[in-house]
């Protein structure tokens, strides 16, 4: 016996629709939620050294550049990563995927803001709303 009731087909296409258009809905909005913090901050943020960051730098608008030593959460596209210069390393975390596929060994220049290190409570993090890969080829 054959039951042809298609009546599901009512809901089940718009729910397939919903799961595939929400997260990417989203994820647009984050990405340009994220950019315009991007330019507000980026007049106002000083270079420093990893060193140099510290708790007493707590909210202060901050720019980086080092290496990428480990990149965690990528798969929640809450990525997290070490990043070390020449003076120290440091957490940098972002509540968006980055526009670029930044991997372990990219140079990449870091904008962000200095928040406590939620998995390292006496040291800094940094809440990074834009991290690029740096151009290091020399013509």
């Amino acid at each position: 016996m054959e039951v042809r009731d298609t009546r599901f087909l009512i809901f089940a296409i718009p729910g397939l629709i919903a799961i595939l258009v929400i997260p990417m809905t989203l994820a647009w909005m984050s990405r340009r939620t994220f950019t315009q913090a991007a330019e507000e901050h980026n007049p106002n943020a000083r270079p420093y050294k990893i060193a140099k960051i510290s708790l007493a730098n707590t909210g202060e608008a901050v720019s980086i550049t080092g290496e990428v030593l480990k990149v965690s959460f990528k798969w929640l596209n809450r990525p997290h990563f070490q990043v070390k210069d020449g003076t120290g390393t440091i957490r940098v975390i972002m509540f968006t995927a980055p526009s670029e596929d930044i991997k372990p060994g990219d140079t990449v220049n870091i904008l962000g803001v200095v928040i406590k290190n939620i998995f390292d409570r006496p040291h800094a993090a940094i809440s990074a709303v834009s991290i690029k890969k740096r151009n290091t080829k020399t013509t």
